[in-house]
């Protein structure tokens, strides 16, 4: 796979796990109510990093989902490359036998 798509990935999963957790902040605002936290957005990023560098499942959840989206898609499209070149060879191999 070419490194320009990792690198996209790479900066789209990172992008993701920064803008993903405030606009959890803004939809939750607008939802449920303000954020009680002392410093509004600043609480709850640091709420949220924090646990997720403690392990906890739901906030490893939010910061990880975008980087989660990344590798599936970067794995359907090796996949289906991989799919494709066999299925050419394949059909290489039948066009030289029925000759």
């Amino acid at each position: 796979m070419k490194t320009s798509r990792w690198l996209v990935a790479g900066i789209a999963a990172a992008g993701g796990a920064l803008v993903l957790p405030v606009v959890a902040y803004v939809a939750g605002g607008q939802i449920v109510g303000p954020y009680a936290g002392p410093r509004g957005l600043a609480s709850y990023l640091g709420g949220i990093y924090g646990d997720a560098l403690g392990g906890h499942p739901l906030a490893l959840a939010l910061v990880l989902t975008p980087a989660l989206v990344m590798l599936i898609w970067l794995a359907r499209a090796w996949l289906h490359g991989r799919w494709r070149s066999m299925a050419a060879m394949q059909h290489d191999n039948s066009t030289k036998s029925a000759t």
